[in-house]
């Protein structure tokens, strides 16, 4: 990431947060990797398809995506994941909450959250916490 102003109690740069900055970034890393010949995803070889980074994965380097497309609306974006240390995407028709609700239950497709009970004990799946508690551990 770039430098610039650490966002509170995270130690991460603001910029992390900035999803506009990320958007930059990441289309230009992404430009990088498919012009040295990584596979870019058939989803978005369509005209006018942008890339807009919602999510990542620290420590892991997965990044989510919404696929946003003219005239469909946000809660109709694909969601894809990208590993971030590698060339596989995967591709969720579905809304973001969904994704993250299926991700949390268990019940997620994705190759990249189906170890998720060698983290986090089942039972604390589904207990959040507020931002302020997380931050500070």
């Amino acid at each position: 990431m770039r430098g610039g102003a650490l966002a509170a109690g995270t130690g991460l740069p603001d910029a992390v947060y900035d999803l506009v900055a990320q958007t930059a970034e990441r289309e230009e890393i992404l430009a990088e990797l498919w012009e040295s010949g990584e596979e870019k995803p058939s989803v978005l070889h369509e005209d006018d398809v942008k890339l807009v980074p919602w999510a990542f994965v620290e420590g892991a380097g997965h990044f989510l995506y919404w696929v946003v497309r003219p005239d469909v609306a946000p809660e109709e974006w694909t969601v894809i994941l990208n590993e971030g240390r590698g060339p596989l995407w995967e591709a969720y028709p579905t809304s973001c909450s969904r994704f993250i609700l299926d991700v949390v239950a268990g019940t997620s497709t994705s190759f990249y959250f189906t170890h998720l009970d060698d983290i986090v004990d089942p039972d604390d799946r589904t207990r959040f916490l507020p931002n302020s508690q997380v931050l500070i551990r």
